[in-house]
């Protein structure tokens, strides 16, 4: 992607979002910001908007291989803004709606075929915990904390976080969160792999870019078809599971990557994709 085409995306990202959601991209890195510090960046509709077309753009470049998500401030996210899910609730039909792009916003991040990173720093709660739940892998502040808080005020946590929740953590883990509105630290959080690393809260965001980068080394295709054979086979009995691996497997092995892969390996150098 061109400079000026990073400059439009870019642009189109703030504009989108009417300025909460900022996109930076330093090949093979991209960094998506919710900039909502004041309110403690409380995910609305504007900011899905501004993540969905970041997320997009972003899969149009490929010269960008891995996308961090953080918050500005003194949090990633306080979750949903209740100001916004409040005043729909008492419309069915509306609020529905609302879900809908939620979890379609969500989604995108998912099945993304370019690997996403949590950087968190203070907390992330109720919305913002299922926010990091759609990426590949959180780097987690040592004074940060995690919790589904909907159960607090008596609110269902209609985000994702009764699907996904059970499948990162034990069942019976993911129900006592989402029932109780427990809040867990940074050790807890690691030690039920609910985050793939804990550092000194100044480092969240280096460490993140730190992971961005090995990633950035990597075939972007080969990540991305590894990605889609994980998520393929959730849920599905093993044979069926490794069966949806093996096309995978024969459509990437048969790619340019692959064989800059076979290329290097017997040439004894760093293959370059």
């Amino acid at each position: 992607m061109t400079e000026e085409l990073v400059w439009r995306l870019t642009q189109e990202v703030k504009n989108s979002s009417d300025g909460r959601v900022l996109l930076e991209i330093t090949s093979p890195v991209a960094t998506v910001t919710i900039n909502r510090p004041d309110k403690l960046n409380a995910i609305d509709s504007a900011v899905m908007t501004g993540i969905r077309v970041a997320v997009t753009g972003i899969e149009d470049d490929p010269s960008v291989r891995a996308l961090i998500l953080r918050g500005a401030g003194r949090a990633f996210s306080a979750g949903g803004d209740l100001g916004e899910v409040s005043a729909l609730v008492g419309d069915k039909t509306r609020f529905s709606e609302f879900l809908d792009y939620w979890h379609e916003s969500l989604l995108l991040l998912q099945d993304s075929p370019v690997p996403s990173i949590a950087a968190v720093h203070g907390f992330a709660y109720a919305g913002g915990l299922e926010l990091t739940q759609a990426c590949d892998f959180v780097v987690l502040g040592r004074s940060a904390v995690l919790g589904d808080q909907h159960a607090n005020f008596g609110l269902f946590p209609a985000g994702g976080s009764t699907q996904r929740l059970p499948r990162l953590v034990a069942p019976r883990v993911a129900k006592w969160l989402l029932m109780t509105g427990e809040a867990i630290d940074a050790a807890t959080a690691l030690a039920l792999g609910l985050v793939n690393r804990v550092v000194d809260d100044d480092d969240v965001f280096d460490e993140a870019q730190r992971m961005a980068e090995t990633l950035g080394r990597k075939s972007r295709a080969g990540n991305a078809a590894i990605k889609a054979a994980v998520h393929v086979g959730a849920g599905r009995p093993l044979t069926d599971a490794i069966a949806a691996e093996r096309r995978l497997a024969v459509d990437h092995m048969a790619s340019d990557d692959a064989r800059t892969g076979f290329t290097a390996f017997r040439s004894r150098t760093t293959p370059v994709f």
